[in-house]
């Protein structure tokens, strides 16, 4: 896919969490302790992931923008009835988009080792 394409889909990815941010907690107990938490790096690992392929796979500008959304995120949800903004949910956001970005980093690394092992190993049987 193309960078438009990936930056399509971020666009329509942070208005899906614009608009599960604007609807109300229901009450109740959570099914464990920090499942909000697991929710949000989760939320924004995806997050992260179209960031990383929106900006041509450059883990930093990604960061700083899912840093930023994450953090508006949170400002948004000062003004949404039963919600609040929290330094935690903020800190899971950042976790997320780094997990993420650690993840899609490293097997780009390993993917290149890989294909140049094998261009080597084709390279040295064309010379044979």
């Amino acid at each position: 896919m193309r960078k438009p394409l990936w930056t399509a889909l971020l666009l329509l990815y942070a208005g899906a969490i614009f608009a599960l941010s604007q609807m109300p907690l229901k009450p109740g107990d959570p099914p464990f302790p920090h499942y909000d938490k697991c929710l949000h790096a989760a939320e924004f690992a995806v997050f992260g992931g179209l960031a990383w392929k929106a900006t041509g796979r450059r883990a930093r500008p990604a960061f700083l923008l899912g840093a930023v959304y994450a953090g508006t995120d949170e400002l948004h949800q000062l003004f949404v009835a039963t919600r609040s903004a929290s330094s935690l949910d903020f800190a899971a956001d950042l976790a997320g988009i780094l997990f993420a970005l650690a993840v899609l980093e490293f097997a780009r690394r390993l993917w290149g080792i890989r294909r140049q092992r094998i261009l080597t190993r084709i390279h040295s049987e064309v010379e044979s």
